[in-house]
């Protein structure tokens, strides 16, 4: 199987698409509903969740860890939030870039969520199938994608939880 250079999935999500921006945009709550990247923390820069701001997203797959600085390239709360994955020069590991997009559309009171990205740099062809190899679910990210917004659509539609009296 080939890798996919691009796609994307969608979900229906019972929350203002505002509500569902901002908790996309906040790169460091990414580990509660990501499969695989377990953390990010924005870097000094350009203030947090706006074009040219960078974050560094660490990721785990089974025993493969892994870190890539992001830097979001479109902020426009509760309409879209996309960031890149910025291409390394020095590590040629790291040499290529994805864009994801989270895309936010009202549909009465719901909104409707499209996560879809695209390979815009492709990796070396060394390490492309090293990843293959290593990584093999890297050739369709759309499962991984799903699971993310399956757990985004959870975290937003959950009633809150009443505080704890002591």
């Amino acid at each position: 199987m080939r890798q996919l250079r691009s796609g994307s999935v969608s979900a229906l999500i019972e929350a203002p698409s505002r509500d569902v921006y901002d908790v996309v945009a906040d790169v460091t709550s990414i580990g509660q509903r990501s499969p695989e990247c377990r953390s990010a923390s924005w870097l000094p820069g350009k203030p947090a969740g706006q074009v040219g701001a960078r974050f560094r997203g660490r990721n785990q797959s089974g025993i493969f860890r892994w870190s890539r600085v992001c830097e979001v390239i479109r902020a426009d709360p509760g309409k879209e939030f996309t960031f890149r994955t910025v291409p390394e020069h020095l590590d040629l590991s790291r040499r290529d870039s994805i864009t994801w997009a989270y895309l936010f559309t009202t549909d009465g009171t719901a909104t409707r969520v499209t996560h879809a990205f695209e390979m815009t740099l492709p990796p070396l062809r060394l390490f492309a199938v090293i990843y293959r190899t290593l990584m093999p679910q890297h050739l369709d990210p759309r499962p991984a994608m799903r699971a993310d917004l399956d757990m985004l659509k959870t975290l937003l539609e959950s009633p809150p939880r009443p505080p704890v009296v002591e």
